[in-house]
């Protein structure tokens, strides 16, 4: 049984291909929606990918079904290995009594041993939590095995290219010049523990539990990728002020109203147009107060029904790990973080439960191992709070 349903991905995709039927069909299209057309064409593109994907699996699973001879049997449901293998830890939880399929995810990562908790319907809560992070949720995911470590080379300078005659002489042209950023993971854990009788006593407590493990994870590799260090941890967005290109705010400790355009036009064209503002909430907060440089009366920033925040017609990302305003600080980032920053997801987040070790209480050992890079030094800058 697949976990998403391709039908419900293709429904989605016809509904923002309305959308952009009616934005296409106006004979001037203002800039803003350009960008949405584009951003909507990407997210439909995702979702008919998806949904592609989820229907070539329900085929093996079918194809699988029908070579057991399990397929077609009315009356009797096909049981989902993985619903089986939940069914039967819940089991063990309330029993005590350890089966076939129990025995198989019996763990030795910790001395006294464990279970490994089989997981499928957190999948989903991990995907949104990626998803709707500013810096995790845009950049290029690349799924890593076997070493912690990638080589991500890019093109940061243009090879020489000539003209000639048909006949004429050819000489040797100068190479591309190559950049290789190394993608390290690292990894990310919580050890948690509540009581057996608080989880007797609470309806839903193990998988609510669960839930907020999973979410502490990834709320901190998130938060990494925006300003951590890449010491012993990822190397965050803002941590990049060596790489990418750096512009100055003209203000010792602020911002002006005439600091985005310098970010806005000191980014190349070509990657302007699936650009954000990633800040924290109260540089926004600023910004949100200023007019146009060229125009008093016409406000810096704009916010949609949505509640999406933009200036210059890119959306603003809000995320308080960013650095503040101060002296010295680097507190804007503008660019196309899909081509500008890297994520490396090595071991996706797995639970061990572990009766064993510290009665009376269950542990619970998460870990996953992720990392992320800036990536091509030239799709994002940076803004200082200085005036050289």
């Amino acid at each position: 049984m697949s976990f998403f349903d391709y039908r419900q991905f293709e429904e989605d995709a016809k509904h923002l291909q309305a959308r952009v039927t009616d934005l296409t069909s106006k004979e001037d299209q203002t800039p803003a929606e350009r960008d949405e057309v584009n951003s909507l064409m990407g997210q439909i593109h995702a979702l008919e990918d998806a949904a592609g994907k989820v229907k070539e699996a329900e085929l093996v699973e079918l194809r699988a079904s029908i070579a057991r001879g399990t397929a077609v049997s009315i009356g009797e449901p096909v049981v989902d290995p993985q619903e089986a293998a939940r069914a039967e830890f819940y089991n063990y939880l309330k029993t005590g009594r350890i089966g076939e399929i129990m025995n198989t995810s019996l763990s030795t990562t910790d001395a006294n041993g464990g279970f490994l908790v089989p997981e499928p319907e957190h999948a989903a809560l991990i995907e949104l939590i990626r998803k709707n992070d500013p810096v995790f949720g845009r950049a290029t995911v690349f799924n890593m095995s076997g070493d912690t470590t990638l080589m991500l080379p890019y093109k940061s300078g243009h090879g020489v290219a000539t003209t000639a005659t048909e006949t004429g002489a050819r000489s040797e042209q100068t190479e591309p010049v190559f950049t290789s950023p190394t993608l390290v993971c690292y990894d990310y854990y919580s050890d948690q523990r509540a009581t057996q009788t608080f989880l007797d006593g609470v309806g839903g407590a193990e998988g609510m539990l669960l839930g907020w493990m999973y979410e502490d994870i990834m709320e901190q590799a998130g938060a990494d990728a925006v300003s951590g260090n890449g010491s012993t941890k990822i190397e965050g967005l803002f941590h990049g002020t060596s790489k990418y290109t750096t512009q100055f705010s003209g203000a010792a400790a602020t911002v002006l109203n005439t600091s985005p355009i310098k970010l806005y036009f000191g980014l190349a064209p070509q990657f302007r147009s699936n650009a954000v503002w990633l800040m924290a909430s109260a540089t926004l907060a600023t910004f949100v107060g200023f007019a146009l440089p060229s125009n008093a009366n016409v406000p810096l920033c704009t916010v949609d029904g949505n509640g999406v925040w933009s200036m210059y017609g890119k959306p603003v990302l809000e995320t308080d790990s960013a650095p503040a305003l101060g002296a010295g600080l680097y507190a804007v980032g503008f660019g196309d973080i899909r081509q500008g920053y890297a994520v490396g997801i090595h071991r996706n987040t797995t639970i061990l439960r572990d009766p064993y070790t510290a009665p009376p209480y269950i542990r619970y050992y998460s870990l996953a191992r992720m990392g992320g890079v800036p990536w091509n030094y030239q799709a994002v800058q940076i803004m200082r709070c200085a005036t050289v």
